[in-house]
């Protein structure tokens, strides 16, 4: 708990900087870079590489993760900001992996039931409106014995530290300007919606990217249809 506060103090004014200097776009893809520069890289390539098929990316951003898909993988990933959107069309072109990039949100996927061959998301689910709505479209757009691959910081399990993530969330969603939330029971959620949960992973990096030190988990599971 000390480590997390002396992290958010040491690196929050640098990060809450950069924003304002490099403007929306540009401070998500210098995030990405920084992060991937502590760890999240081995992450990504984990939880994307081996994928086949046709996989469907909810909240591509800027387009981050597309370097991490493999050469068997057809890729429609979906993001509702234009500026985000543009910015991952012209990462498509540098990805090993087909990929498409369209609008579109979470919780009203525009595709036809039993589409895809996986879901993935990577931070998406602190953001969206209803977690347990976005899984349920998961479920409805995927294959059955459909993969999910998710990537998402969670509420802290800590006797102390969940509650105080509790409290300071509606701080949290005023300073980071996208809409996240740091306090959701992602897990929990995924296990309401119905999916098999395959395997867990827990990991949290100290990254200069963000002044938060989120607990992360890596979930694999598969739809239960």
């Amino acid at each position: 708990m000390i480590r997390e506060i002396c992290h958010f103090f040491r690196h929050g004014p640098g990060v809450r900087k950069r924003q304002k200097e490099m403007g929306l776009v540009e401070f998500q893809k210098d995030l990405a870079r920084r992060a991937d520069a502590d760890g999240y890289a081995e992450l990504r390539s984990g939880l994307l590489g081996d994928l086949e098929g046709h996989i469907l990316e909810i909240g591509a951003g800027t387009g981050a993760t597309f370097q991490y898909y493999g050469p068997n993988a057809r890729v429609t990933a979906i993001e509702p900001h234009d500026e985000f959107r543009a910015a991952a069309v012209e990462a498509a072109k540098n990805a090993t992996a087909e990929i498409r990039v369209i609008p579109g949100e979470g919780e009203d996927l525009p595709f036809e039931d039993a589409t895809f061959d996986a879901v993935s998301a990577s931070h998406v689910l602190c953001s969206v409106a209803s977690a347990l709505k976005t899984l349920a479209e998961f479920q409805r757009v995927l294959r059955p014995g459909g993969q999910v691959r998710l990537l998402e910081h969670v509420r802290s399990e800590h006797w102390l530290a969940g509650p105080m993530m509790d409290l300071l969330n509606p701080i949290w969603l005023r300073v980071n300007k996208i809409g996240c939330n740091w306090n959701r029971r992602t897990v929990e959620h995924v296990q309401a919606a119905g999916f098999i949960i395959r395997s867990i992973e827990s990991y949290k990096i100290y990254s200069r990217a963000s002044p938060a030190a989120f607990p992360i988990r890596i979930i694999k599971a598969v739809s239960s249809a």
